[in-house]
């Protein structure tokens, strides 16, 4: 392959995107934010990877960046996304998140000070908290803050979270967070933090009371940070943060990724060997030079197998699938239906489906480029996956899902307290992928409240029932509290729901859904 097509396949010829991310490099106002969007399809991703590659990787002295894809769902939280963002700076940079933990270490002895979980060995990130915490006179534990060693607005600032409930705590981490990252930036000398939130239209899928709150905590993460970073934020639509709060409206830039030039795109075509002039206008005629289907065409038509010149995009797609491996075709009809997977996975749909493939095969499907990587992580092209699955009947649909789910669900059972303490987020991810495969596939409202059931007590000593929450919280409104059969779930729902608030210190919360489990079981009518 020459050096004109690896260019062309990072689309770096979107000159004017990079040049105002390289006009913010250059700059120093205080909120830096550049939001690139478009369709599926037109690069977005590949654009943000050569950002990577050409500024951040290359100069990783220069730079401390931090990535955020919202592919992962576990991630939309934020509590979450704090806490994973704490520990990839940590371990890349071998620094001490020690003002996060502190906050941390707070709301952890607000949940648990009653608790006998306070200690319990299988606890997430007990190893950093029990270093944070000071036995008093009387035995007991408390978090110890030494006065000069944070600054004082920040020291006012931990003191302060002793007097606030869970919730309003963790709604605060970020701020402490902020504050690590910015004495890290100062003492490695990075001249900016470089943050890059990817697939940004998803969090639109968070429960939230108004369109501003699913990510007003990135707003505020942003501006605290200030200066010192620039964020680029890669979407569906363009931001509309300026109706959130007017100062975005000059501060957060906005560009669109569009579809190639015919020009450009013929010449991607050429270089990546795509010789037939015919076939090159056919291509460029289907699909508008739309990056995806250009980037697709590269290995449907390189081939010496003679195909006919595509009318339609479809034909493009008909032709990919004509020229490849029916092993690898196998595949990834399968991995159509993941949101994301890993080469363990892999190895499990190829063993249950009987799929035929080798470690090279592998290896040559994984190197798509309709198939993007981060850390050990595979997300297949949204568009490449829409297509694929509409090329499939409903039993071969059902089949690839209810696998999935039974990957999950395997994963969920060998969670150990050991992997927890180590992933805390863990739990998170592996119960959001179950959960969404066991709705899609099974539409029992009663089934879905046993399996919760079932986890919640196979996990109840590791901590992790805030997942189960939000579930609970959005399986109610589907229940009619009219109907006689339905009374007897509502209570169970309401008494779990208690026990998990009153499990993470949120007394109130728990008294509310006991008291809802009274008024259940109240008599409607008073006897004479």
């Amino acid at each position: 392959m020459s050096e004109a097509t690896n260019l062309y396949d990072t689309y770096i010829d979107r000159r004017v995107a990079e040049g105002m991310f390289r006009q913010l490099l250059q700059t120093n106002e205080s909120y830096r934010v550049l939001n690139i969007y478009g369709n599926i399809g037109t690069g977005k991703s590949r654009f943000k990877e050569h950002i990577k590659q050409k500024y951040l990787l290359k100069d990783a002295d220069r730079y401390l960046f931090l990535e955020l894809d919202f592919e992962n769902r576990v991630l939309h939280t934020p509590i979450n996304a704090v806490m994973y963002m704490a520990k990839e700076l940590q371990n890349r940079y071998k620094y001490n998140f020690v003002t996060l933990w502190k906050a941390y270490a707070i709301l952890w002895h607000k949940r648990y000070k009653n608790s006998p979980l306070m200690y319990a060995t299988d606890l997430p990130y007990i190893d950093e908290i029990k270093k944070l915490f000071k036995i008093d006179k009387k035995g007991n534990p408390i978090v110890e803050l030494v006065k000069g060693f944070f600054r004082d607005n920040i020291y006012k600032e931990l003191e302060g979270l002793k007097s606030l409930s869970t919730k309003e705590i963790e709604k605060k981490l970020y701020l402490f967070f902020v504050a690590d990252l910015q004495e890290l930036i100062k003492q490695k000398k990075f001249k900016d933090a470089i943050i890059l939130l990817d697939n940004y239209h998803l969090l639109n899928e968070r429960e939230a009371v108004t369109k501003c709150q699913r990510d007003e905590w990135i707003r505020d993460l942003i501006a605290r940070i200030s200066k010192d970073a620039i964020t680029m934020i890669f979407s569906r639509e363009s931001l509309e943060w300026k109706k959130c709060n007017i100062i975005w409206k000059s501060q957060a830039k906005s560009y669109k990724m569009d579809n190639f030039s015919p020009q450009d795109a013929t010449r991607y075509l050429q270089e990546s060997g795509v010789k037939k002039d015919e076939i090159q206008k056919g291509i460029v005629n289907s699909s508008g030079s739309n990056p995806f289907w250009l980037s697709l065409s590269k290995y449907a038509y390189s081939s010496s197998i003679p195909l006919k010149t595509p009318v339609i995009k479809k034909d493009i797609l008909d032709s990919f699938l004509t020229t490849q491996n029916k092993e690898i075709i196998a595949l990834l009809k399968v991995l159509a239906h993941t949101r994301f997977f890993n080469t363990n996975f892999i190895k499990r749909a190829i063993d249950y489906f009987g799929i035929a493939l080798s470690s090279y095969d592998i290896d040559t499907v994984i190197s798509y480029n309709f198939i993007k990587t981060h850390n050990s992580r595979f997300v297949l092209d949204e568009l490449f996956a829409k297509e694929i699955i509409a090329t499939q009947n409903e039993d071969e649909i059902k089949e690839a899902k209810v696998f999935i789910f039974s990957y999950y669900e395997n994963l969920l059972h060998s969670l150990d307290k050991e992997i927890i303490k180590t992933k805390p987020i863990l739990i998170d991810e592996v119960l959001e992928e179950a959960w969404h495969y066991l709705t899609s596939i099974n539409h029992d409202i009663t089934d879905h409240i046993d399996w919760l059931n079932y986890y919640v007590d196979r996990f109840f000593m590791y901590a992790a029932w805030e997942p189960f929450i939000g579930r609970y919280l959005n399986i109610i409104p589907k229940i009619d509290p009219t109907r006689d059969e339905n009374i007897k779930r509502l209570e169970i729902l309401y008494n779990n729901l208690a026990g998990l608030y009153e499990s993470i210190g949120e007394v109130d919360l728990a008294k509310e859904y006991y008291n809802k489990v009274v008024q259940l079981n109240r008599p409607s009518k008073l006897s004479a």
